[in-house]
């Protein structure tokens, strides 16, 4: 298999001899998470998923990736043929890729330090020679005996194989010596009878290699399905909206899981711990549970409570939705909507109404009868004189 920090992609196999070998790849991984099958099931509707990326999923909107028809986790089934050729496929990868790129960087080399051939005469085949025959080679008559002769070119004889009779027993040099039965040690045939009683006391006597294991080395290593005890047992789906946020946080404690947080968060923190459970009993090989608490505390960094940034728990995912009816949402809101605009006017009105109440009236003339035009200085507001 690959090592830990490389990254595999189907579109190496491009570059290579073996180019038809990328459409293989791509059909053996998800296409959710676009790698290679984590304990694949199938749906339904007959797609092929890993089983916590096809879990969540229809956590989130109950449709299949693919096809988008309706789907439900209880209709989950594991794929143990597809796992089998991940496994096997992932086993071979580092190898044959290795061994085409380097035949390509070969196929490369060859090319640029190969000359450019000069075109050569060919000399040509000379076809249908025609051999006297033996009767007429003692008459030659004027003609032929002022041209000459082509030259006899004698026949080719192709060397006949013979194979060997399949039916035909291995031959056995007859030296009066009998095989004994067990261990096919040769020796005269008033001896077997006494060499009989000392495989007598062996309780497992050394057997010829079978056929099929003289093979070993040609054949891949089969990994068989290997079941770890009694696979542990699911944890079933709840309805959240009837279930109190007392009895939720329980729950969650029951389950070995931090009950912090509001009730959504809660929600979606169970969720994801099922899905994470779930999803390990479809393995051939499940995880223990603290490597399980392991990953949920990555969810809860990256996607949680601890998450930075806004948190996505909150009700505003709802809006991201493919199926969101915008219409709908502002006919429900219209009259919140209308409120907050009457409230945003009298606001404004409060506050342009004193400023009105202060301000002195043009109409009003002077004490004294002078005339008195209002000059506005840039510096300072106040009101210049100017009658005399």
């Amino acid at each position: 298999m690959d090592a830990p920090g490389d990254i595999s992609d189907p579109t190496q196999w491009l570059e290579t001899p073996l180019s038809l070998l990328a459409p293989l790849e791509s059909a053996l991984r998800c296409q959710v998470c676009k790698e290679f099958f984590d304990n694949p099931v199938i749906t339904s509707c007959c797609h092929t998923f890993c089983s916590l990326c096809i879990r969540r999923c229809l956590s989130a909107d109950g449709k299949c990736p693919a096809c988008r028809a309706q789907d439900q986790e209880l209709k989950l089934r594991r794929n143990w043929a597809v796992q089998e050729l991940v496994d096997a496929f992932q086993t071979a990868r580092p190898r044959v890729l290795e061994f085409s790129m380097e035949t390509a960087r070969q196929a490369q080399a060859e090319n640029r330090e190969e000359p450019v051939h000069k075109k050569r005469k060919v000399a040509p085949v000379e076809e249908d020679i025609q051999v006297p025959e033996p009767s007429s080679e003692g008459r030659r008559t004027r003609s032929q005996r002022h041209h000459p002769q082509p030259e006899e070119h004698p026949a080719i004889e192709n060397p006949q194989i013979i194979e060997d009779s399949q039916d035909e027993e291995e031959y056995i040099p007859e030296d009066g010596l009998v095989a004994c039965p067990i261990c096919n040690r040769k020796m005269k045939e008033e001896a077997v009878f006494s060499h009989l009683n000392i495989h007598q006391g062996d309780e497992s006597p050394k057997k010829p290699q079978s056929t099929s294991s003289s093979f070993g080395p040609l054949r891949a290593p089969q990994k068989g399905l290997v079941f770890s005890g009694k696979p542990p047992e699911r944890i079933p789906a709840i309805n959240y909206s009837i279930l109190k946020e007392n009895a939720l946080r329980k729950k969650l404690s029951d389950l070995g899981i931090p009950n912090w947080g509001p009730k959504q968060l809660l929600h979606k923190r169970h969720t994801e711990w099922m899905n994470l459970w779930n999803a390990n009993c479809d393995s051939k090989i499940p995880k223990s549970k603290r490597e399980l608490l392991q990953e949920l505390d990555i969810w809860e960094r990256t996607q949680g409570g601890l998450a930075t940034g806004p948190s996505p728990f909150v009700s505003s995912t709802n809006v991201m939705r493919k199926d969101f009816d915008a219409k709908e949402w502002s006919s429900s809101h219209d009259d919140d909507f209308r409120r907050l605009i009457v409230n945003a006017r009298k606001k404004v009105g409060a506050k342009m109404a004193p400023a009105t109440e202060t301000a002195p009236t043009p109409s009003e003339p002077p004490a004294n009868g002078s005339l008195v035009e209002p000059i506005i200085d840039a510096d300072a507001d106040h009101v210049i004189d100017l009658s005399g």
